[in-house]
């Protein structure tokens, strides 16, 4: 990937996610129904896994671009193996990630934990992003660079920005 800066720390992310496994099939538009009564909840609970995600933003000097690094375990500490991973990204930009502008995602060590993480490849981030600031410049409106870009490539591995937040982040500019 190229050379590394250090940059002065850096923020780690946290989300948990509920993951239904059920242990029996069911349609999926059953599975997603709203349940009845508290017995079912109870039930429903039972087939829950919880799966802990990570998020960290990096800066790339070989790029000039920051890079989300990621990795996923159950709360047993059981980590996903990349196919899991490419098992959770949705279909939509499945077909982005291995055509598109964002090349792959790949399993490397973090360069400041020395731990494996996953990371969407930062070769194609200027490509795509030129565009968003253009239009920005454009139309004479502020953008937070790194607010707009995770809300492109986050999504890609279950990390979804809140409006507030870009809200917020424009606030302080």
């Amino acid at each position: 990937m190229g050379q590394w800066c250090h940059i002065q720390g850096h923020l780690p992310m946290y989300r948990r996610v509920f993951l239904w496994r059920l242990a029996m099939e069911v349609k999926l538009q059953e599975a997603l129904e709203l349940p009845l009564d508290d017995s079912e909840v109870t039930e429903a609970t039972a087939a829950t896994e919880v799966i802990k995600y990570e998020y960290h933003v990096l800066y790339s000097c070989s790029y000039q671009v920051p890079v989300l690094y990621f990795r996923a375990s159950f709360l047993d500490g059981r980590p996903f193996s990349l196919k899991d991973i490419w098992e959770g990204v949705h279909e939509c930009y499945k077909t982005r990630l291995q055509q598109g502008p964002w090349d792959t995602i790949t399993q490397q060590e973090h360069p400041i934990l020395g731990q494996p993480f996953f990371v969407l490849h930062p070769c194609k981030t200027n490509e795509f992003m030129t565009p968003v600031l253009k239009n920005s410049r454009k139309i004479n409106r502020n953008v937070n660079y790194i607010t707009s870009w995770l809300s492109i490539v986050g999504p890609v591995v279950g990390l979804n920005l809140p409006l507030s937040y870009a809200r917020a982040a424009s606030q302080n500019e």
